[in-house]
């Protein structure tokens, strides 16, 4: 019986050494091929980089700011409204890796409620108005009033008009939630534009007697909502080549 405790905790201070070393090893591996110039991860990230098949452009300013931008090339006599900038935001060097995080406020989107009076009074009423815009669909998006975070009540409907039955109502608070219903994304792949837009949260009617409230909300243009999450993104370096998202960025200047 002891031969077997002595054999059963020699094996385990085999498996703990040799667990350490793969992680010595990974480690010097990792550190020799993603150090730019030489090892020094200070020195030659700045700068411009081109995508291997053109369409983007990413931009790492010393001063800490990170541009991701389309390099879109029209094909054809149409016109595609299109936004030229995916991303705004930081950058920083972290363990030879470049580390990404959105820019302030990323999430922020402004809106005005007005409060009126409409149709039945055993219904409360709302309209969601988003910015006018060539290249909007509100069937992009289905919109969520909710009544309560807590218990998951919500009200989902694919139209920006809803109404809910006062008897639910009572005359709690109400959030809006907004959901883009065909993020760009390609098949089998992570998608990196947000999906859900928290517009707020707690909003309480100021008259109590009215029973209609239009939501208007600004800002949330196609440059907004098609606009890459990159908050703990990655990239990889190594030496003028950088690779994120599965492609490869070459620098340019």
């Amino acid at each position: 019986m002891g031969h077997l405790f002595i054999h059963f905790r020699e094996s385990i201070v085999k498996l703990f050494v040799c667990i350490i070393l793969c992680f010595t090893f990974l480690s010097c591996f990792s550190q020799q091929i993603i150090y730019p110039s030489g090892g020094n991860p200070d020195v030659g990230v700045s700068g411009r980089y081109q995508k291997v098949n053109g369409d983007e452009i990413l931009l790492f300013n010393s001063d800490g700011a990170f541009i991701c931008l389309r390099n879109h090339i029209q094909k054809s006599d149409v016109v595609i409204p299109l936004c030229d900038t995916l991303s705004k935001g930081f950058w920083s060097l972290k363990d030879g890796f470049i580390l990404l995080k959105n820019r302030n406020g990323f999430n922020d989107v402004k809106y005005s409620i007005i409060e009126s009076t409409m149709g039945s009074q055993d219904s409360v009423y709302f309209k969601i108005i988003l910015p006018e815009e060539d290249a909007f669909s509100y069937n992009n998006f289905k919109f969520s009033i909710v009544t309560s975070p807590i218990y998951r009540q919500f009200v989902k409907s694919g139209k920006s008009e809803l109404a809910i039955s006062k008897k639910q109502w009572g005359n709690m608070a109400f959030g809006l939630v907004i959901q883009n219903i065909s993020p760009n994304v390609y098949y089998g792949m992570k998608s990196y534009q947000r999906v859900y837009f928290k517009i707020f949260e707690s909003y309480k009617a100021i008259d109590g007697s009215k029973n209609c409230f239009t939501i208007l909300v600004s800002g949330f243009n196609q440059c907004f909502y098609e606009s890459m999450d990159i908050d703990n993104e990655v990239i990889g370096i190594d030496n003028n080549t950088l690779i994120w998202r599965g492609n490869i960025y070459k620098k340019s200047k």
